[in-house]
C-alpha cells in the first residue's frame, strides 16, 4: 500500500475550497480501504464478516452500483 501524504497550510479556506479537501480526503480514505481489501483477499483468500460489511459500506458510499450485490 502506497502512504497518502496530505499537507494543509494555515490559511482560511472558503466553501468550495473546504468541499474539495473533504472529497479529496475521502477519495485518499477510499483508495486505502479498497486497497486493504484487495490484499486481504489475496492473502486469505476470504473476508470477516464485518470487514465485508465495511467495504460493502464503502461501495454504498461511492456510488457502487453493484455495492447491494457484493460481498
Amino acid at each position: 500500500m502506497t502512504p497518502v501524504w496530505m499537507f494543509e497550510g494555515s490559511r482560511q479556506l472558503d466553501a468550495t475550497a473546504r468541499r474539495n479537501l473533504a472529497e479529496r480526503r475521502f477519495a485518499a480514505l477510499a483508495a486505502a480501504v479498497q486497497a486493504h481489501e484487495a490484499a486481504v483477499r489475496r492473502r486469505s483468500g476470504g473476508l470477516r464478516p464485518q470487514d465485508a460489511m465495511l467495504y460493502r459500506r464503502l461501495r454504498q458510499l461511492c456510488g457502487d452500483a453493484g455495492a447491494a450485490d457484493a460481498g
